[in-house]
């Protein structure tokens, strides 16, 4: 996964007390439905490795079974463009003016969000679905939870195609570019 619960506290207020293993399952949800399918897989897997592989103590390589170099991909292993496509940043259009982007990350954390509000009181217990209220909490309309939903929703898909504009002019964006049609003539006859 390449948010956290915590990329999610950075757009909107969550409780603190609430289940983080909860929350990764919309996290999940939102990378494979919803982010994937936009940025392409390569590219996903590229920003999911980021600091998975630790170098030993004594700074040696690290080699696979077979010989091959494993390194730590680290954020300063990024070109600009993978940066800014992933956190977020400013560049400058074709007219010279200054855009900002949010990037990927923050776009995945408000998919989160929405996925988290419409599905966060809903329980599967031995006894059936039910929905959990505590001692001082008060129930919310289903209209109220569509409308929050929607909201985070919607602002998660601004802001991806945002960042998939940048990433198709400026980025290595192969993965997502849309596959051109080329007229293709056949000879009938001699």
């Amino acid at each position: 996964m390449i948010i956290t619960v915590e990329d999610i506290r950075k757009v909107r207020a969550i409780a603190r007390n609430i289940d983080e293993e909860r929350v990764n399952v919309f996290i999940r949800e939102a990378e494979m439905l919803d982010l994937i399918p936009e940025i392409g897989a390569q590219i996903y897997e590229r920003f999911n490795q980021l600091g998975t592989i630790v170098v030993d103590a004594e700074r040696a390589e690290l080699q696979t079974e077979e010989g091959a170099e494993i390194y730590a991909l680290s954020e300063a292993d990024l070109t600009t463009e993978e940066y800014k496509f992933l956190f977020g940043g400013y560049y400058t259009d074709d007219c010279g003016g200054e855009k900002k982007i949010a990037g990927i990350k923050e776009a995945l954390a408000y998919f989160a969000y929405a996925r988290l509000v419409r599905n966060a009181q809903v329980n599967v217990t031995p006894y059936g679905v039910v929905r959990k209220l505590g001692e001082e909490s008060e129930p919310t309309s289903q209209t109220t939870i569509a409308s929050v939903s929607a909201d985070a929703y919607n602002i998660g898909k601004a802001l991806l195609a945002e960042a998939l504009r940048y990433w198709r002019k400026y980025g290595e964006g192969k993965c997502c570019a849309k596959p051109i049609r080329r007229k293709k003539f056949l000879a009938i006859g001699n």
